[in-house]
């Protein structure tokens, strides 16, 4: 813990304690945002797209008949700033609640010096001890990014960006999360389905081809892909004119189920408070 040696004056572990049943504490904040919107969201490499009522043809989603193009809105870095800021107060307080729960400090450090000292060196444990904690409870579960690059990824400096993971190319609706797959990813969950040779075809078409080309070529190969698997992987794709579409990224994308949207609420929850609680740390003075 903090030893501090000025003018002879010495102070040890007994003298600064970090309670550390309370790093991992809830912190009583507002919901963050991003997930709070209520309305059709596609989060992708950073970036964040609505549905708009004025189609556009690199970037779309079509629902039964209907034609949305995707609008770009605010990014999480703005929408985090604005939250911080909107918060000032109530997220200030919480931030003091936090340290007086958690540190057991010095009363008297004698000289101004000693006591920057000592604030600065149980900040800095503080926060290791924070951030080894969180990195015990948030589990990865990153997803590769293969777009074509019409949209790079965006680095914001922000919470969700840097930190979020398998939240990397997703479809929210409804409190749903579903996980965006190309065509040929989604395919290979039923290699095991199709004949080889034949998956191969459809694998090399499938990078390129519209979705209607690539269930009528399995249609038309319909004895080389298992009968249980067949109208899953075919109806996926395209069924009817009526057949949903997502094209982004110059890819087109298949949403697939993952779960309601409660794990990834939490887990960016934990990751502000964690910021929170590590900007507390920082200011920690006598």
């Amino acid at each position: 813990m903090a030893k501090v040696i000025r003018g002879g004056n010495m102070f040890f572990e007994d003298d600064i304690k970090i309670i550390d049943a309370e790093i991992d504490s809830s912190l009583n904040i507002p919901e963050p945002p991003v997930f709070s919107r209520d309305c059709l969201q596609i989060i992708y490499n950073g970036h964040i797209f609505v549905a708009s009522k004025n189609p556009v043809q690199d970037k779309r989603i079509k629902v039964y008949t209907r034609v949305f193009g995707l609008d770009e809105i605010e990014s999480p870095k703005i929408q985090e700033d604005r939250y911080f800021s909107e918060n000032l107060d109530k997220i200030t307080k919480v931030k003091q609640d936090f340290i007086e729960r958690v540190v057991n400090g010095i009363t008297d450090l004698g000289s101004t010096g000693a006591k920057v000292r000592a604030s600065n060196q149980l900040g800095q444990e503080l926060i290791e001890r924070i951030n080894k904690v969180y990195e015990k409870m948030i589990k990865p579960n990153a997803q590769s990014i293969v777009g074509k690059g019409l949209v790079t990824k965006l680095d914001d400096g922000s919470i969700f960006n840097s930190e979020m993971q398998g939240s990397e190319r997703i479809l929210v609706l409804d409190k749903k999360v579903y996980d965006l797959l190309t065509i040929p990813e989604y395919i290979s969950i039923f290699e095991g389905s199709f004949d080889p040779d034949f998956y191969k075809k459809i694998q090399k078409l499938s990078g390129n081809a519209s979705p209607k080309d690539i269930s009528d070529m399995i249609t038309a190969n319909k004895d080389k892909v298992h009968r249980k698997a067949l109208p899953m992987v075919r109806n996926k794709i395209y069924h009817s004119e009526r057949s949903a579409e997502l094209f982004l990224d110059d890819l087109y994308w298949i949403p697939r189920y993952r779960e309601t949207t409660n794990t990834l609420e939490k887990t960016y929850q934990k990751l502000i408070e964690k910021n929170i609680k590590v900007e507390a740390a920082r200011s920690i003075k006598w």
